[in-house]
Order: structure tokens, then sequence, then C-alpha cells
């Protein structure tokens, strides 16, 4: 269901919006744009914590308190703190932590999944999970035991039923649980019309707190999905809000089918992270760039766009090495002559070194260095225009491949079986038999041909990878920010009413759960108890000799 624009609001709104801070670069567009309607929004970042992490929040990234100190500045009706999250002290914490695993746990095991090996992104995830369970000391032992012995059948396979039935019931355990007074008293002191969170899919998320608050204290909420991938590469929604904002089509099904929000709750209000890629320009020229680099201005680029750790691993070097070498040795002579632009993944585990090492060929040029997140102004006017200049991009799996499309590029992948690239289910959404524009090689012998092929593409790769993006970023049209039609969604959802009444058997599972989170209580106090007395012992027996 698309999102209908309306005009803005003739009243300004205020806007509590729960952002993890590593995440606050996807809002750089959606932010302004509500504040540029009137509205006052204070940003409420959220640590990436759970009940093993717990206590004080952490001090932010630099690049964090930068952007959020940029956007203070531009617009004097944007604000941040700190959101609270539950204290150690809080039996309750743990019992949410296991409630929340064990919805995300139960999301893998959905037949969508049947038929797609798991990939090192979600196994991950699922391991943490379930390793978080057996090993975690602070939870009483006999509701770690049961934890622990259904989510090894959520990990034991694909069950569909299983799945939906888990959903349910941890839904209805979500509900039991009651609000966080601390989190109570941040929600009410900012007084907002609306509570937003980005996050609440990741695994065993506590952003779903600052939602249950709001539907205490009767304000309507909303979960504004970040990422293609959100809603399938990682965890359970955990809690139904009054909006779910998504990107299109493909991820309302995806919101409806996997998460079990109803249709009517969920609005497609395009990518608006993308907006500024319809309408940026180079920032130098393309002999400017190539100069910079060091390649000949004469010859095309070809750019490669690493992938994530949880995609490739540190094999991408060596993958990269043998495609580059592939394109030297190939019978097309433009190929062997082509510049190669190489932009590792920020934050990937690969060396400077290793990467120097692909640069012995010719022609061949990694950059930046190392990897660089696109944030700030200057690393993002390098990225863009990286993208803007080169004749065709080659990538595993990785969102820049959008990005790419959007600016007219031919997108070219090979499938290699060692990456992950068809067991997450967001690649699938890229390719010609779903709508989408990607130049798939099965080998690289065949992508090496079609990468020959597309410096010469016609049409019809054209007019493919407008339909894609049309559908898949812009559903409410090219020429429509999603960023302003996701500001007017917002404002609609000013205007819902909330229900905030338990459901029928809410409160005898609260007090089930209460007993539960009573004797996380006191294991903790038995716990804490006993490692003084250890540390006790210790220091009245003082230093052991050493023996030689």
């Amino acid at each position: 269901m698309l999102g209908t624009a309306v005009a803005a609001l003739d009243r300004p709104l205020r806007i509590l919006f729960v952002v993890r801070g590593a995440t606050l670069h996807r809002f750089a567009l959606l932010i302004p744009a509500l504040a540029e309607r009137g509205h006052a929004i204070h940003i409420a970042l959220a640590p990436n914590q759970d009940w093993e992490a717990s206590g004080a929040p952490t001090a932010l990234r630099p690049k964090t308190q930068e952007l959020a100190d940029d956007l203070c500045s531009r617009y004097p009706r944007v604000t941040y703190s700190l959101v609270p999250q539950r204290g150690d002290s809080d039996g309750w914490l743990r019992v949410a932590w296991i409630v929340r695993g064990l919805a995300d746990l139960a999301l893998t095991a959905n037949a969508r999944y049947a038929g797609i090996p798991g990939s090192r992104s979600r196994l991950r995830a699922r391991k943490r999970v379930l390793s978080g369970l057996e090993k975690a000391d602070g939870l009483e032992p006999l509701g770690r035991r049961l934890a622990v012995s259904v989510g090894r059948r959520l990990c034991s396979g694909v069950d569909a039923r299983r799945s939906r039935r888990v959903l349910r019931f941890m839904a209805q355990l979500e509900d039991a649980i009651p609000t966080s007074s601390e989190v109570d008293r941040y929600v009410e002191e900012f007084a907002p019309d609306v509570v937003l969170a980005t996050g609440t899919y990741r695994h065993a998320s506590a952003e779903v707190e600052t939602l249950k608050s709001a539907r205490r204290l009767g304000i309507p909420s909303g979960v504004v999905v970040t990422s293609w991938d959100s809603l399938v590469s990682k965890g359970s929604l955990k809690f139904t809000p009054e909006r779910v904002f998504v990107w299109n089509e493909i991820q309302v099904q995806d919101a409806v089918e996997l998460h079990g929000i109803p249709h009517d709750r969920v609005r497609a209000t395009g990518a608006h992270g993308f907006d500024e890629w319809f309408e940026r320009r180079p920032t130098r020229s393309r002999e400017q760039l190539l100069a910079q680099l060091g390649l000949d201005p004469a010859e095309p680029y070809v750019l490669y766009l690493c992938s994530s750790n949880a995609i490739v691993h540190r094999d991408e070097v060596e993958f990269v090495r043998g495609w580059v070498k592939a394109l030297r040795s190939t019978g097309d002579e433009r190929l062997r002559r082509i510049n190669v632009v190489i932009r590792p993944y920020p934050g990937g585990s690969a060396t400077h070194a290793e990467w120097r090492d692909v640069e012995r060929f010719e022609n061949v040029v990694i950059w930046p260095p190392t990897g660089v997140l696109p944030v700030a102004a200057a690393a993002r006017a390098d990225f863009f225009d990286t993208l803007a200049h080169s004749s065709a991009v080659v990538g595993i799996n990785t969102t820049s491949m959008i990005e790419a499309a959007i600016l007219g590029k031919s997108v070219l992948t090979v499938l290699v079986p060692d990456f992950a690239q068809m067991t997450t289910l967001h690649f699938h959404y890229l390719l010609a038999d779903n709508g989408g524009f990607l130049h798939v090689g099965e080998t690289l012998d065949e992508h090496v041909e079609q990468l020959g092929r597309m410096l010469d593409e016609d049409a019809l790769g054209a007019e493919r990878r407008r339909r894609f993006i049309e559908s898949f970023v812009r559903p409410g049209g090219l020429d429509r920010p999603a960023a302003t039609i996701a500001a007017s969604a917002i404002e609609e959802l000013a205007d819902i009413p909330v229900h905030a009444g338990m459901r029928p058997g809410t409160r005898l599972l609260r007090v089930a759960l209460s007993l539960e989170a009573g004797l996380n209580n006191a294991y903790g106090s038995y716990l804490g108890l006993r490692n003084r007395r250890r540390r006790d012992r210790a220091l009245a027996l003082g230093p052991r000799a050493t023996p030689r």
C-alpha cells in the first residue's frame, strides 16, 4: 500500500525518533524533511545493547556525534540525547532478552527460508542468540534450560507452523512484559505526538522498549525500515506499532508474511536514504578524478564495490585478484586495457597490504586505500564521483548496486559458491527473474563476456533499471522524493488512535513472567554475593607462590 502524500499539517508535531547511533546517517534526509515542515524532532540515540552489555549508555562514536551536532546546528528544532535502557538490577531485562531472542530465532525458521542455505550473517545471528542463552550465567538455570530447548528446536530447520506459533506466543509474552519506568519517564518528559523507532528488527533489540512506553502513554508509534535487507536478514520486528514504513510493495509483503504485521498498518513510502542520488551531481570531472587516481583518462574504468564480511569474509581479495587477472587475459582488447577502481568495504577485514598486492596489475587502483564510510561530505563526494564517472559497476552483494542503478550504470555480479549471495533473500530482489536489473554471470568467463557487452549496453538495459528503481526505490514516482512522502505518512500517524489496553490473558502471563523476573533478580544477587565472597577469600589468602 503506497503512502499517500498530503499537505503538511497545520500544527507542528513533536516527534521522538529512536535511532541506533551507528545508523543515524541513514536518516540524514528524512529528519531535515520533517524539520523543514515545522516539526520538532528529538533524536533518541540508542546504544547497541542487550542485557549482557547493559548499564550506563556508552559514549557516541565521533562520526555520530558530528552528524547529530550538524543536524542540530542546521535545524534549531532538532535535538538529541541518549535513550535510557533497563538497568542490570531490573529482572525484566533478562526476561525481555530471552523473549526477543526467541522471536528472532523463530523468524529464521519461516518457510520463506526453505531451500535457502543459511547466510553467514543469519547463521552468525542465530549462533549469537543461542550461544547467549546457553552461556549466560545471569539467567536462572530452569528458565535458561527451557529457552535453550526452544531455541535449539527453532535452529534445527525450517518449520512454518512452528515459526508462526512461536512468533505469536513471543508477541503475547512481549505484551506481558511491563514497560521500563525509566523509559516511560524519558518519553513523558519529551511529550511527543509521535514516537518512531528504526531498529526493532535487530537481534534482541531493546529499542522496542520506547515503542511499548509510547503505547502505554497513548502515543501512536511507527517503525521506519532502514535498508533493503532489514526485514529478511535480521530479526523479528517484535512489536506491532500503529504503522510500519517500508520502501516498496515487496517489503509490504515481507512485513505481513514474515513479521505478522496487519496489512493495513504498513505503508510503502520509498527509500528516502537514496533521495540525494536523484539530484546530486559530481564535484569533479571524469578527467580530474582519473588524474587524481593516477589512471589513464583515455580509457574507461570499471568500478568494483567490495561487500561486507558477512557476505565474503577475507577471501574477497583473492577473488578480486582472479577477477582482474581474467580481465587482463581476455580476448577483448578493451577489457585488457580498461582502468579498474576497487573500493574496499568500510570496516572490512582485509588489510591494506593485501589490497596493495592487487595493485600490481597495470591500471588498477585501490581507492580509498582503506574502507571509508561515505558519511562525511568529502567522503560522500568521493564515493558519488567514483560511481558517476564509471562505465560499469561490479559487486558481489551490496546496497551500492542500487545506488549505481539509480545513476544509470550497468551492474554485474559473478556467482561465487564460497560467498553468501544466493543465501540471502534480498539478493534475489535484484535478479532479472524478479524484475531486477542485475547481470549475473554463472562463471568468471561468462561474467567477463557480459562485461564486454555492457560497455555498449542498449536502451533495453536502461529501461530495465528504470522500472526497477521506480518500483523498488521510488514507488511514489521517480520525480517525488521519498523523504517528502515519508514525512506526510508520519504526519498522518499522529492522528491514529492508540489502543493501549491489555489483551485477554496478558495479565496472567505477566504474573507468570514476574515470577521468572524475580528468580532472575534473586539468582543475580546470589551470583554477585558468591563472586564477592570468592574475591574476599582470594584476597585473604594473598598471592600464591609461583612454582619454579
